[in-house]
Formats: structure tokens, C-alpha cells, sequence
């Protein structure tokens, strides 16, 4: 490893006396396939991990795997005790599956989105510009997978002329509080995230 450079997956094979394959495996919870990764060797790849300070690079592995591994959660304000409430019990819930949650603020989420920063959205509020709807059917026809969070009851699903398009799943919050809406939303999304 040259002085002052971050350590990568390489350095660890070479300090844990392993493969770089043997490292993958054992750095993604892989059983190793066919071959069996025994306990012993298992814990020299974690004291490697450890010894050296390496830590994965997140995008690498989502270019490999196709995928971010997040979700935005758009939001229009903070300063609204819903919409913070549910942010906060969204970045709770995502790492439970998988996912990282990057809270976006205001309009930025549009080019975070189109960008491909993230797997998938969950907006809180219903598309309110002719922009917003614009890249929300851009990304729908790009497979990216979108749940809208409103506050209105009467919203239940796409309609015809609402904006929303039937690429994506409403989640009405309704009188249901932000632990049972932010649920919701997140199993709605996670759905398509797996389809």
C-alpha cells in the first residue's frame, strides 16, 4: 500500500493472506458458493479490514451491482413537523433494508434523480409544477421506482389529470401517524425496488 493512500479490497487480500474473491465473499456476507469459507480465515479478513482502516467504496460496488444501494427522500421543508418526522423515521427504516436514505431539500431532487443518484424516490407531497411531473414520468419510464407521500385523504391513487402517473404507488398519510405512513411508503417502494 503506497504512504497516504486509502487501502482497497487488494491490500486486504494481501495482508489477510487470501483472494480477492475469498475478501468479496466475506466482506458481502457471501457463504463463498461451492467452497466454504472457514471461521478462521473469515476473522483474518476482518482483522485486515480493521488493521488497515479500509472501507468499501460504495459506488464502486453500486457500478458492479447496478445499483446505488439509496433512496432519496425528497422533501420541501423541514421546517413542517410531518415532513421531518417522516424523513427521520424514513432514514430509520431504509438501512433496515438494504438502503441508504440521502434526505434532498427543496427542487434539488430533480437532477439528484435524473443523475442516477439513487435507486429510487419517496416524495412527500404530490407533484405541484409541470417540472416536477415532467421528471417524475422520466423517471417512471426509466424504471425508477417512486412513491409519493400526501397529506391528502382523497388522493388514493393515480387518477387521470391529477399529475401522478400510474408508474408509482400514493401513500395518503390521512390521520395515521409517521411511523405507520413512513412504513407504508417504504414497503411501497421496496416492492418495486425488487420487481
Amino acid at each position: 500500500m503506497r504512504h497516504g493512500a486509502k487501502p482497497t479490497i487488494r491490500d486486504v487480500a494481501v495482508t489477510a493472506g487470501v483472494s480477492l474473491t475469498t475478501v468479496s465473499y466475506v466482506l458481502s456476507g457471501r457463504s463463498g458458493g461451492t467452497t466454504r469459507i472457514s471461521q478462521a480465515t473469515q476473522d483474518r479478513v476482518h482483522a485486515a479490514v480493521r488493521d488497515l482502516g479500509y472501507v468499501a467504496n460504495r459506488a464502486a460496488r453500486g457500478m458492479r451491482r447496478g445499483r446505488t444501494e439509496l433512496v432519496a427522500v425528497a422533501v420541501a421543508d423541514l421546517e413542517q413537523p410531518l415532513d421531518r418526522a417522516l424523513a427521520t423515521v424514513l432514514a430509520a427504516i431504509l438501512p433496515e433494508h438494504g438502503y441508504q436514505a440521502v434526505i434532498l431539500l427543496g427542487g434539488g431532487w430533480r437532477q439528484y434523480m435524473l443523475s442516477g443518484g439513487a435507486d429510487g424516490v419517496i416524495r412527500l407531497g404530490v407533484a405541484a409544477t409541470a417540472e416536477d411531473a415532467a421528471v417524475m414520468a422520466e423517471l417512471a419510464g426509466r424504471g425508477v421506482a417512486q412513491v409519493l407521500i400526501t397529506d391528502d385523504a382523497g388522493a388514493g391513487g393515480p387518477a387521470a389529470g391529477s399529475g401522478v402517473p400510474a408508474e408509482y404507488d400514493v401513500v395518503t398519510a390521512g390521520t395515521d401517524g409517521p411511523e405507520v405512513v413512513a412504513r407504508r411508503a417504504a414497503a411501497a417502494l421496496l416492492g418495486r425496488l425488487r420487481v
